[in-house]
């Protein structure tokens, strides 16, 4: 494979590539869409509607169209990036469009269902009892997680080929990060230390009293950090954004909090959610003993979620 240089990094904050017609469809063709984007054609995964920020709806011809809050054309030029420029099963995107102020992705409609879901439901859509038959087996789950780790190694291998042009932790290429693990007041900078990343959700959480415990645990582990390189990943590789089929994984979605992370950011979002026994059984046995930043930087989400939904 040939080499690459910081100079082939596409722009997506420029006017470089607004002459690529996936982001000029015709007016025809927005016309054929826009019939769709109504709510008795909001997808359904096994009966279950799809439970995110964003609204997703059904074109019935193998393609969905996603829009919402986080929805942007940065998120749509990085899935054709890491699509082209690695094995990921990464959605085809067909065509980027605006309408009624908000941004609409259309793309291909995977034959899958979400990992968070898989390890709960049985194929009629019905929630299965710890012990039941759940889409996903135990040695499954531990394959996904495999399968999970080489997309991680892969990511990393994808920044080194296309290295930074000042090192900083924030969005792809460059730029503030887009994810909502930051909630309500997102960082307007790149951080350009570990020191300075801590320090943002240090501030964020000095305020609460009720998190006083994990501000402390997070000074301690500030304190004792090391400075690392920024690796480039998907930003939120948790479970509800990894589908599965007959035990692999057919798609990763979810792509605008892509960037570049400290190392241990994308162990810490693979298990936080509320799973099954048995997936957390798999994060371990294939990433090891959760790490203590990883293990503080799930109770610093949850402080700062809870928060939000009780003193907004």
């Amino acid at each position: 494979m040939a080499s690459s240089s910081v100079s082939d990094i596409p722009r997506p904050d420029t006017e470089s590539d607004t002459h690529d017609p996936i982001f000029e469809p015709s007016k025809e063709a927005i016309a054929k869409i826009l019939p769709f984007l109504v709510y008795k054609r909001e997808l359904q995964i096994l009966g279950h509607p799809v439970h995110a920020n964003n609204l997703f709806y059904d074109l019935e011809d193998g393609r969905i169209v996603k829009t919402g809050v986080s929805t942007s054309v940065y998120e749509a030029k990085v899935m054709m990036f890491v699509r082209n420029h690695t094995s990921i099963p990464v959605p085809k995107v067909h065509m980027v469009f605006q309408h009624d102020g908000a941004t609409h992705i259309v793309m291909d409609l995977i034959d899958g269902v979400a990992l968070r879901e898989a390890a709960r439901l049985d194929g009629t859509g019905e929630r299965t009892p710890a012990s039941g038959n759940s889409l996903v087996t135990s040695d499954q789950v531990v394959s996904i997680m495999q399968q999970l780790k080489g997309f991680i190694a892969e990511l990393r291998e994808l920044g080194r080929r296309f290295p930074q042009q000042q090192a900083h932790f924030g969005s792809w290429p460059d730029g503030p990060f887009r994810n909502n693990y930051f909630h309500d007041v997102p960082p307007s900078e790149p951080f350009y230390s570990v020191d300075e990343f801590h320090a943002y959700f240090l501030d964020r959480l000095r305020p609460l009293w009720e998190a006083k415990d994990t501000y402390d645990l997070l000074e301690k582990v500030r304190s004792s950090s090391e400075e690392s390189e920024p690796v480039l990943t998907h930003g939120d590789l948790a479970p509800r954004n990894i589908l599965v089929k007959d035990g692999r994984i057919v798609a990763v979605v979810d792509w605008e909090t892509f960037g570049w992370y400290p190392d241990f950011w994308e162990y810490m979002g693979v298990g936080n959610e509320v799973l099954p026994r048995v997936t957390f059984r798999a994060i371990e046995a294939t990433f090891g003993k959760t790490p203590l930043v990883c293990e503080t930087y799930r109770y610093v989400h949850a402080c700062l979620t809870q928060h939000d939904l009780f003193y907004r």
